[in-house]
């Protein structure tokens, strides 16, 4: 079992090899999540992004880490690292629900 289920959920269902073609940004991505779970699901994957962090991986691990969880995006494309990527991820799914409106 993961150490991380809910963001591996996040991760697997909503970043899954075809997210660019339902969504034009990463960005995107996330407030269509903030959008349709539950506040304490979205609560949950924050927390286990933010737990994730805290592992103090390098970057080419938190990398396959991520991968690993099930994401088919890679930051490092668009000039992004997977550590600076990952915080706004947290920091976006921590973000009051109406900002996605």
């Amino acid at each position: 079992m993961s150490a991380y289920p809910t963001l591996e959920n996040f991760l697997a269902a909503y970043f899954h090899q075809d997210w660019a073609v339902e969504h034009d940004t990463p960005e995107a991505v996330i407030a269509y999540y903030r959008g349709s779970e539950a506040p304490e699901q979205v609560s949950r994957a924050r927390a286990e992004a933010e737990a994730l962090l805290g592992e103090g991986l390098d970057e080419d691990a938190l990398g396959e880490r991520i991968a690993a969880l099930g994401s088919e995006y890679d930051p490092t494309r668009d000039g992004a690292t997977w550590r600076g990527w990952l915080q706004r991820l947290a920091q976006d799914l921590g973000a009051d629900r109406t900002d996605a409106d």
